[in-house]
């Protein structure tokens, strides 16, 4: 945790000033500008266009979160929900192991062996973190769990019941698109996930912050402990690099394969990411609206 602390300090604080005003669109085209193959670079902007009413669910959702003192059923389902759009450890390894499994097919010694080992090492390269290897092993899986636990004490969030449906399917989606279907949409997927999550992270601090200062008699100490999983992935820009050795893993693998990449499936598989992102934020802003609107009507009725 001494790490995190050095980072929050030195950091945290000047990103705060600098990210506050900048929407999810502008998080995500800032890091499409880092791509320098300039077809996948405007696909995934155009991407960002086509997709900017589910960009509008998810930022809805979050200036929403801070609102009142959820209860712990509503909170639940939020954090169960959020955490089945991340975490997706599992369908990481699955795909590098595809990989390798492919490269140890290929002749020994060949182009093809070695390109599709270093599409499967630069995949795996976006589980380092998750995993703790430089943490002492204390993984993001972790990190959650004590996030969960400080909103939420020991109220059992992690029960599939609190998971919104959306979510579960948005959770099966990830894994069969990398796990199952053709390794160039299991590559895209683990990719757009990357971009995603570091836009969404950066306004999630921000609102759980915010959340946490209104609603909670935390610490200093506790609130950064509470917060510790979102500061993991912005405050030494994870997201970004992982974005970046997926994009390097996909061009390894168009080698290997002697292929180029097929820019419309980039957009297609790009823009049902942010389709289904946003049918989760919408369930979950509905189930929030439901819970203000009778916190209102009890208030009203309550001057009566």
């Amino acid at each position: 945790m001494i790490r995190w602390r050095q980072i929050q300090n030195q950091w945290v604080q000047p990103f705060l000033i600098n990210a506050m005003d900048k929407s999810l669109s502008d998080h995500i085209n800032e890091l499409a500008d880092l791509v320098d193959d300039r077809n996948l670079r405007d696909t995934l902007k155009e991407s960002v266009v086509s997709g900017q009413n589910s960009l509008n669910k998810v930022e809805r959702c979050f200036d929403l979160l801070p609102a009142l003192p959820w209860s712990p059923e509503t909170l639940a389902m939020f954090l169960n929900s959020w955490k089945a759009t991340h975490l997706k450890m599992l369908a990481i390894y699955g795909l590098s192991c595809r990989l390798q499994r492919l490269a140890m097919k290929a002749e020994e010694n060949s182009p093809m062996r070695e390109q599709l080992m270093l599409a499967s090492a630069r995949n795996a390269e976006t589980s380092y973190e998750d995993l703790g290897l430089d943490y002492g092993g204390e993984t993001h899986a972790r990190l959650y769990n004590n996030f969960a636990e400080q909103l939420l004490g020991n109220f059992p969030w992690s029960l599939e019941k609190y998971c919104l449906q959306e979510a579960r399917e948005f959770r099966g989606w990830i894994y069969e698109n990398m796990v199952v279907s053709e390794i160039e949409i299991g590559l895209l997927t683990n990719m757009f996930s990357e971009i995603y999550n570091h836009a969404e992270y950066n306004i999630a601090l921000n609102a759980f912050g915010t959340f946490i200062d209104r609603h909670y008699h935390f610490s200093t100490a506790e609130r950064e402990t509470t917060l510790q999983y979102i500061y993991a992935h912005v405050a030494d820009e994870t997201e970004v690099d992982h974005f970046l050795v997926v994009v390097k893993a996909l061009e390894a693998y168009s080698r290997a394969t002697d292929t180029t990449i097929d820019y419309q499936q980039v957009g297609t598989v790009f823009q049902e990411y942010l389709h289904r992102i946003g049918s989760v934020m919408e369930s979950l802003i509905a189930a929030m609206e439901r819970e203000r609107n009778a916190a209102k009507n009890a208030s009203i009725a309550g001057v009566f």
